[in-house]
């Protein structure tokens, strides 16, 4: 018993993260009406900033490199929290300020390109040097009675909690805090009581921004530093802020520090009892308090009186033409058999990709729920795929229609959770669920291989192998399955079910209203979108030859989510389009190769993502498409020629006369 009070205790530095980037979520979604997923990364921001600017190092810059005085503890600590304030500050005023009445899923997206942006901003700027961070805190060994605890944990969780009991008391007792009160039950109330939004939404946004900076700076050195694991504490922070319903800031205290409690407490167990799954256990536990706190509360976020537009783009009416289908077809075998080595092998990452934005076409722009765990079905798919292709004789296509229709079932298991919820909330659900399934079964040397990876044998047909990378037999049969595959997703659209899947995204209660089996439709629908996304598992599986949990990291879901709404996420052409955008594809290869981006590429395509988001939010397919009708419409549009001199005085003096008697 000492030993697990002991580790629940240690436990207190990872409920800390949790507790205070909670309630940076909480004052974010109540002033500003955004589900912040990037206070994870901009942590992981200012706490590489401050290693950076307590040790002697070199700043990397595209101009050159120099080198940086080691500033004073309080120097260092002020700079990265004005740092912090202006990267908040910036966000909400380029991004979140234009998009303010957008959706949610946009508003997410958004969040996302931040995510991307700071994290390749850390990738560029700091050396691996960097990674270390001087202590803070006091770390001196505290007795208490057995029990040795570090003093830094103690302090840390103070400084969490005195921050809680400031934010709850300026929400009570000034002006400011009771204005964004307002703001969150009725905006127009607000308004009209002279309040203004905007600056409200500002302010929390330096304010979290701010919390997320320090507790970066105070947390690093209990932590260390990773752009991706420091990113993901976002994940449990989300889950103990919706425990606190996004409205309590001393419930999502108590519940972050509990959480990590029992994560600490679930360490020291897999360490005595072998039963116990030894990989991941800790991190399912965000998940299901998610989970179990959605269920019990209703499956409903509490609402915000902000006015906000929910729709999605609009989905074309007409459907794809044989002739346009074919010229596609046409052109891509043309591609491969014109292109060659790397080329080739990226314009085959770019067909597989296509099927992943497919799923999502599927889910969210026409079932329109949100769905951030597309590469979790991939995944699951790939690796059983390797499973059953290594130890076991079975013939093909067994192996790929066993793993595909696993990836079924998971994506309907899923769906149970929309059956309550939707929207936004939804997406936390998704994104717990990816994060758990990474951590959990994807990372597991037992099930897949680890570090080591799972290998796919070549794909064989009819004795025939086709090879992979980029073989023109495996890139032919995979842009064949994938063209199979867009076609009927477009004839999904021109069928019963799929009318239906648009009435429940326009309106879901009055497709209710009018008989349509709700429950049904979008069980259906996730199953479409999971057996999409697990046929480019098993593609990626036999055209890698070797799968490792990496290629389905949640973040690799969240960048398809953003190309797939950056490319029309309501169109078959936009999912054609984000396939040629997404990482390793074509387009990337080609542009890497021609304006020689290289480890740049990331952030310029992160940023080019949030400038298309605020000023093309119906994606390039749908731009384009509007282009293209307007250019039909001025063709089809006879000319009117320009009145003389005599005819324009006439009817001016006519249109004076019309306006006087009318007066």
């Amino acid at each position: 018993m000492i030993e697990l009070l002991q580790f629940a205790l240690l436990g207190l530095g990872a409920g800390t993260i949790y507790a205070a980037l909670g309630t940076g979520v909480v004052l974010t979604y109540q002033a500003a009406g955004v589900i912040n997923i990037s206070l994870g990364a901009m942590g992981m921001y200012i706490g590489y900033t401050y290693a950076f600017l307590r040790n002697e190092n070199l700043l990397v810059l595209p101009i050159g490199t120099f080198s940086m005085p080691v500033l004073p503890v309080w120097a260092a600590i002020l700079l990265c929290l004005a740092i912090a304030m202006l990267l908040g500050l910036l966000a909400y005023a380029l991004v979140f300020r234009p998009l303010r009445a957008a959706s949610g899923l946009l508003k997410l997206v958004a969040a996302v390109g931040i995510v991307m942006v700071l994290q390749s901003l850390a990738v560029l700027r700091f050396p691996s040097t960097s990674a270390s961070v001087p202590p803070i805190l006091a770390n001196d060994p505290l007795h208490i009675g057995g029990l040795t605890v570090p003093w830094d944990r103690f302090l840390l969780a103070a400084a969490v909690i005195a921050v809680a009991v400031l934010l709850w008391a300026m929400t009570r007792f000034t002006r400011t805090g009771l204005a964004m009160r307002a703001v969150a039950e009725d905006e127009r109330a607000a308004m009209l009581l002279g309040h203004s939004p905007g600056r409200l939404s500002a302010l929390a946004w330096l304010g979290s921004s701010a919390l997320a900076g320090l507790l970066g700076i105070l947390a690093s050195p209990i932590t260390g530093l990773d752009p991706v694991t420091n990113s993901l504490f976002v994940v449990p922070a989300l889950a103990v802020a919706i425990v606190g319903r996004l409205r309590s800031f001393g419930v999502t205290v108590a519940a972050g520090i509990a959480l990590g409690m029992i994560q600490s407490v679930v360490l020291k167990l897999q360490g005595d009892y072998s039963w116990l799954p030894q990989t991941g256990l800790r991190d399912v536990l965000p998940f299901l308090v998610i989970v179990v706190t959605l269920a019990v509360g209703g499956g409903r976020l509490p609402s915000r009186g902000t006015e906000e537009d929910p729709r999605l783009p609009a989905v074309p009416r007409g459907g794809t033409k044989p002739i346009t289908v074919a010229a596609t077809l046409l052109a891509g075998v043309a591609l491969i058999l014109t292109l060659d080595g790397p080329y080739r092998t990226a314009l085959t990452t770019s067909v597989v990709a296509v099927l992943v934005c497919l799923g999502i076409v599927v889910v969210t722009g026409m079932l329109g729920q949100i769905s951030l765990a597309q590469m979790t079905f991939a995944g699951a798919a790939g690796f059983v795929l390797s499973n059953l292709t290594t130890h076991t004789h079975l013939p093909f296509p067994l192996p790929p229609l066993i793993a595909v229709t696993l990836a079924v079932l998971l994506g309907v298991g899923v769906a149970v959770p929309a059956l309550r919820i939707r929207g936004v909330t939804l997406g936390v659900v998704t994104l717990g669920l990816a994060v758990a399934v990474s951590e959990f079964v994807f990372k597991n040397p037992d099930w897949t291989g680890g570090f080591g990876g799972s290998r796919v044998p070549e794909l064989r047909l009819f004795g025939v192998g086709l090879g992979g990378g980029g073989d023109v037999g495996f890139a032919l049969f995979a842009l064949f399955t994938v063209t199979a595959c867009a076609v009927g997703v477009v004839w999904l659209r021109r069928t019963r079910l799929g009318g239906q899947m648009l009435t429940i995204r326009a309106n879901e209660r009055a497709a209710a209203a009018a008989g349509i089996n709700i429950a049904g439709v979008k069980l259906t629908g996730f199953g479409i979108a999971a057996g999409l996304a697990g046929t480019a598992g098993v593609l990626l599986g036999y055209q890698q030859e070797s799968l490792a949990f990496q290629n389905f990291d949640v973040f690799v879901s969240l960048t398809y989510v953003a190309v797939v709404y950056l490319a029309g996420i309501s169109r078959v052409s936009g999912a054609v389009i984000a396939g040629l955008m997404a990482p390793g594809g074509l387009v990337y290869y080609a542009l890497d190769r021609w304006l020689e981006l290289g480890k740049y590429n990331a952030i310029v395509s992160a940023i080019g993502l949030l400038v298309a988001l605020v000023t093309t939010p119906g994606g390039v397919a749908g731009e384009l498409d509007r282009q293209m009708r307007w250019l039909a419409g001025r063709r089809r549009r006879p000319t009117v020629p320009e009145p003389s001199g005599e005819q324009a005085a006439v009817l001016g003096e006519e249109t004076e006369r019309v306006v006087t008697r009318t007066t």
